[in-house]
């Protein structure tokens, strides 16, 4: 991923709190923050969620954030073809768009 996509990682968190049992409340509880502000983050209605709290919240579902030096370089027309690739791949596990009403 170059750039981060806020409801993508909202669907990251989701999945992996799933996979760990743990509810919306009980992350809520552990990042000090409202189990409404948890439930519209993983579902990509609020994205102005303070950084902090984003990391508290992967930490608790067991996700952690990996850095990388930016590019040196342009980006080679296989990079971007591999990008496009794992874009499209996260994509159709994602399935259709919801409706947001």
């Amino acid at each position: 991923m170059s750039q981060i996509d806020i409801v993508e990682l909202g669907i990251s968190i989701k999945e992996a709190r799933l996979a760990r049992g743990l509810t919306q409340g009980q992350v809520a509880v552990a990042i000090g923050s409202s189990r409404t502000r948890v439930v519209a983050f993983e579902n990509g209605r609020n994205p102005d969620m303070a950084f902090s709290a984003v990391l508290r919240m992967m930490n608790v579902v067991g996700l952690d954030f990996a850095m990388a030096r930016a590019r040196e370089h342009p980006p080679t027309l296989d990079e971007l073809l591999r990008e496009q690739a794992e874009e499209d791949e996260r994509n159709a596990r994602r399935g259709p768009p919801r409706p947001r009403w």
